[in-house]
């Protein structure tokens, strides 16, 4: 839940620190405090908005949302969270508020009445508020996530709205959005850019990750871009936040039970921050975080080649190897026509030729991740690790690929794909190219 503080040019990210004990949602938790101004550096407070008592609305803090009102003081509206309300038929999902001088020091203002769970919506799905200034009728706009009160596997699952002149009385308005695609829908945030409103959010029962739409009016309608999501399935329960120069997503990348690339996720992960830039027709691109990038100070170079292997498969190491779990590679990568697809392949066991492969298929024009060789079934579940690209031939693309012990991000031509990756052994380095030519400069 990120914000940006001009006084000290630092993004605080609050967030939910679970122990994992058990696996997960086992302790409950608060909001802890990490602060930063270009993602390399971070500063971290502990628990700074803090859990309630075992018998308290806010057993557990969920997601919510910061912001500064006229006022210079800062506010949020936070979810209350008790587990053992369920049983007791009250609901077990209510919104508080707290406010703060500095973003570290939080006093709590308890809950929030006129926000309670309103009638035909399930009580125990009611989270997650966002706030924003609506300019144009001069007044907060509310939004959260919610259900209608039926069937949980039934997708009715919705944003609704409030309205506020000064962020205390609020009146419910009823349903903001309701495309009808999912069960629930989590972590909505509404933003500005240019002519366009974009409503960010996640959802966990289709494709599991974070997604956007778009529109010239902030109550829609919404159009939904032809690349709706921001890096594929390991990307969860993003937000974003300007310092007024760059805009940021802050989303995590989940963990795999047991440490193994073939399981499940797990629910929360490894920060992962984006770039988000608009492009020419208003949809949104992302990158790497520059700052990022330029933290990697250590350079090796290698020459320029180019790989031919038409109507077969051909493989050849880029450099000798990287002795780091940690590494950014980044370079420019052209292609001719008619190239099938060509791979980058890392952390690859030079005597046996086991690794991951970021792979872009030519043909159709898609971007997606594996292991290599993908024996025996299965190496790695990397259902929804896919991305559209965009990519013309004779074109100098370039290519970040960036790891991080069990975190790996490829970046091409405005397109992101993160994944985890759990077997970081070993620090082979090649470029696969299937049926066509590749040049890597």
């Amino acid at each position: 839940m990120p914000f940006y503080q001009k006084k000290d040019n630092q993004f605080y990210l609050y967030f939910q620190k679970d122990t994992r004990s058990p696996i997960p949602f086992g302790d409950p938790f608060g909001w802890e405090l990490a602060t930063t101004s270009d993602f390399v550096k971070y500063k971290t407070y502990g628990e700074v908005l803090k859990k309630g008592q075992e018998d308290s609305e806010d057993q557990f803090i969920y997601a919510g949302s910061v912001f500064e009102k006229p006022d210079d003081k800062i506010s949020a509206y936070y979810t209350g969270y008790n587990r053992n309300f369920v049983s007791q038929n009250r609901p077990s999902q209510v919104l508080l508020k707290a406010s703060s001088t500095d973003g570290i020091t939080w006093t709590k203002e308890g809950k929030a009445d006129k926000l309670a769970p309103q009638e035909g919506y399930d009580p125990d799905n009611w989270r997650d508020p966002n706030v924003v200034w609506n300019e144009e009728t001069n007044e907060y706009l509310l939004i959260l996530g919610t259900r209608l009160k039926s069937d949980v596997k039934k997708k009715t699952g919705r944003l609704v709205y409030y309205t506020s002149k000064d962020c205390k009385d609020w009146s419910f308005k009823g349903d903001f959005w309701t495309p009808d695609l999912y069960t629930m829908i989590e972590m909505p945030q509404l933003f500005k850019e240019g002519d366009w409103w974009y409503l960010v959010y996640s959802e966990y029962d289709l494709e599991k990750t974070t997604h956007y739409v778009m529109s010239k009016k902030i109550m829609g309608p919404w159009i939904i871009p032809e690349q709706d999501t921001f890096s594929g399935r390991a990307y969860y329960a993003a937000r974003t936040a300007t310092n007024g120069k760059e805009r940021f997503l802050f989303g995590w990348v989940p963990s795999k039970e047991a440490g193994k690339d073939e399981n499940n996720y797990l629910w929360g992960g490894t920060f992962l921050p984006l770039e988000v830039k608009q492009n020419k027709i208003g949809e949104l691109d992302v990158a790497m975080p520059h700052r990022l990038k330029a933290a990697v100070k250590e350079k090796v170079s290698f020459h320029q080649q180019e790989i031919s292997s038409p109507f077969r498969r051909s493989e050849v190491p880029l450099i000798g190897g990287i002795s780091s779990k940690s590494f950014l590679l980044k370079n420019k990568i052209s292609f001719k026509p008619s190239t099938r697809s060509f791979s980058i392949i890392f952390c690859e066991n030079p005597e046996t030729g086991e690794g991951y492969e970021f792979n872009i298929d030519l043909k159709r024009q898609e971007l997606s991740v594996r292991r290599t060789p993908n024996l025996r079934w299965y190496q790695m579940l990397n259902i929804g690790l896919t991305r559209q690209v965009k990519l013309k031939p004779e074109t100098d693309y370039e290519v970040s690929l960036f790891v991080d012990d069990t975190v790996a991000v490829m970046e091409i031509a405005g397109t992101v794909l993160s994944c985890r990756i759990e077997k970081n052994n070993y620090h082979g380095l090649s470029l696969a190219v299937v049926d066509g030519s590749v040049t890597v400069k």
